[in-house]
């Protein structure tokens, strides 16, 4: 069998397991359990980390020890007429016109085909290689939970391959530190005074993306653009209450839709109706190169007898807006690189509180802590709490890698020219293994995938050939 229609049918097989991030348990037991139909010595810890061990081909005994390592996690991301469901649907795969993705879902090629890659390389009898541990992490897409779980005296190699990169033909050398802020603003319940009518305004059709990779494409927030569109109504109906609002899902996924519903009096409903509508005009004139499909629906009924205050609404509003999101600095080290960046990944109301996730990112620590400390102090300004967790550390390069060399010069003896050579802004478990194992040495790359964590996710078809090759090559060389 070819190498690459082996990653092709792995990643299919792996498709058929649900690997929601923090529900991995069946795609942990499915990899111990392959794992032992081939013959490999595997180990499961308690994050779920699955650690397989190969033998090495004849020949290559005495060549060190090769880490391939991604994660076992997917973003689970859906349109909004999709009924799939993540806990127990198997991740319909379409291939067409040169390209794989899913049925209205996230594809979950990250990381699902890099695990594909190290699988396919342990199991294919004509792939020669030195002993090899397979390094499957759990949770790398909330929290990077596996790999912070992992103790160093699990791994004897100090050569690792990351398989988790999105982009053909470059070698990731380094990547940024990040940290997640959760916030909560106590919103006060009042009684809804007669005569007054229910707006909901939805906002979608956003492109959305990975907030690591795709924070600099001017996409728009769909939890900014509802922020936005109450503030202007707020302007024309000081009496607005709150009854909800929810937008956004993963840490790490731009938000593509977002809604909310207020209470106005019956009077002013024609205006505030107009007013969003008038917005949506705005924001489709905004991002018609960015997010053209972006469309604004709304609906008008009856008041509840309860909902939140005009002063919560205000501070809620308040607080979204002044609310960091997008790129805050690029990098003046290496041209084009984002630096610092935060993204306002959801809201939603829960027991009475307005509830934030943001996720911040930067190669550069002191700024790292500059934006989570600009965060939580718009949170005490608004008279709510954050809190913010330890995070990750960033990569940082090491440009004289031995096996750096290596990757160069095995790229271009297959293919006859230079591979590129970054950073990127968004996080690699590499930045925790190394803080953990300090002589690592590693480097990230993978085949072409376009817009994770979003339902618009496809991967390149063209590329998992080339990036099975080069590997098959790479892991040669070492005899």
């Amino acid at each position: 069998m070819d190498i690459s229609q082996r990653v092709i049918d792995i990643f299919k097989a792996i498709a058929q397991v649900p690997r929601q991030s923090k529900h991995e348990e069946k795609i942990a037991a499915w990899l111990v359990e392959r794992a032992k139909n081939n013959g490999f010595k595997v180990e499961r810890d308690a994050a779920n980390n699955v650690i397989m061990h190969v033998p090495a081909t004849p020949g290559y005994e005495h060549a060190p020890i090769i880490i391939l390592q991604g994660h076992m996690d997917m973003v689970c991301e859906k349109t909004p007429d999709s009924t799939h469901n993540f806990d127990t649907d198997p991740i319909e795969v379409i291939i067409e016109d040169g390209w794989m993705h899913a049925n209205k879902t996230s594809l979950g090629a990250d990381d699902g085909l890099g695990v594909a890659l190290a699988l396919a390389m342990a199991e294919d009898p004509n792939v020669e290689h030195p002993e090899l541990e397979i390094l499957v992490t759990s949770d790398e897409e909330t929290g990077m939970t596996g790999a912070t779980a992992l103790l160093p005296e699990q791994l004897k190699g100090r050569i690792l391959l990351n398989l988790d990169s999105e982009d053909e033909g470059i070698f990731t050398i380094g990547c940024a530190g990040g940290r997640e802020t959760v916030s909560t603003l106590d919103l006060e319940l009042a009684s809804v005074p007669a005569n007054y009518s229910t707006v909901s305004v939805h906002v979608s059709g956003l492109l959305g993306g990975h907030s690591g990779c795709e924070i600099n494409c001017g996409r728009a927030s769909a939890i900014k653009l509802c922020t936005r569109i109450l503030s202007k109504i707020q302007a024309i109906c000081d009496s607005a209450m709150l009854c909800d609002i929810k937008g956004g899902s993963a840490h790490n996924a731009i938000p593509r839709d977002a809604s909310f519903s207020i209470v106005v009096p019956k009077a002013c409903v024609d205006k505030v109706v107009d007013c969003a509508n008038a917005m949506g005009k705005c924001f489709a004139l905004e991002y018609a190169k960015t997010d053209a499909g972006v469309t604004l629906e709304t609906h008008v009924s009856d008041a509840p007898a309860k909902a939140y205050s005009t002063n919560a609404l205000r501070r809620l509003t308040d607080l979204l807006f002044v609310y960091p999101h997008g790129v805050q600095a690029m990098s003046q080290e290496v041209a084009g690189l984002v630096e610092t960046s935060d993204n306002l990944a959801s809201v939603k109301i829960e027991q009475d509180k307005l509830r934030l996730l943001s996720s911040q990112r930067s190669s550069v620590a002191s700024k790292l802590d500059a934006i989570t400390n600009r965060i939580e102090a718009c949170v005490r300004l608004a008279g709510g709490v954050a809190k913010s967790n330890e995070g990750y550390p960033s990569w940082q390069p090491k440009i004289d890698s031995d096996l750096l060399k290596r990757c160069v010069e095995t790229y271009k003896t297959r293919f006859g020219r230079e591979p590129i050579i970054n950073i990127i802004h968004a996080g690699l478990e590499c930045g925790l293994i190394g803080d953990k194992i300090a002589d690592m040495d590693m480097v990230s790359f993978g085949p072409t995938v376009v817009s994770p964590h979003s339902p618009k996710e496809r991967a390149e078809m063209a590329t998992i050939p080339m990036v099975a090759n080069f590997l098959v090559d790479l892991l040669k060389s070492y005899r």
